[in-house]
């Protein structure tokens, strides 16, 4: 832990909006209103969580024997990951080790910004997750403390 590193992204984040860009498209990703918290500490270490909040409920309340369309709804509807970060000598984004995700194949990837790049503009931080040619996906975080 270092208090002395210039850091612009430390902080508690909260869902602003989430969409996923292809060519000319612009399609929402979490459903009509998503949530979310984004976490970033100063021992340099980051949590996600992503959510539509209107996927149904299952009809059971043991998880594990939810039917085929409620598991694939809570799947589509859900991404958590963690792991580490760095930020450069401005204090700006530089790379993120996710050490675990929802989405196992995420499980040890390396990210730096040629992938993923994140902007502060005040309180809002935008995230650009780019997934290939003409596609990305951007979330918009708002800052709370």
């Amino acid at each position: 832990m270092n208090d002395k590193i210039n850091n612009k992204i430390v902080g508690t984040w909260i869902l602003v909006s989430a969409v996923l860009e292809t060519d000319n498209n612009c399609l929402p990703l979490f459903g009509k209103n998503p949530e979310g918290s984004l976490i970033f500490t100063k021992e340099m270490r980051f949590n996600v969580i992503l959510n539509d909040p209107d996927v149904p409920k299952f009809s059971t309340e043991d998880r594990s024997q939810g039917t085929y369309e409620e598991l694939k709804a809570a799947t589509t509807g859900s991404l958590a990951l963690y792991g580490t970060y760095k930020v450069d000598e401005q204090g700006d984004f530089a790379s993120q080790h996710i050490i675990g995700s929802t989405f196992p194949n995420w499980n040890g990837l390396d990210r730096s910004t040629s992938q993923l790049r994140l902007e502060r503009n005040e309180d809002l931080l935008t995230e650009n997750l780019i997934l290939g040619l003409n596609t990305r996906v951007i979330i918009t975080w708002q800052l709370i403390e």
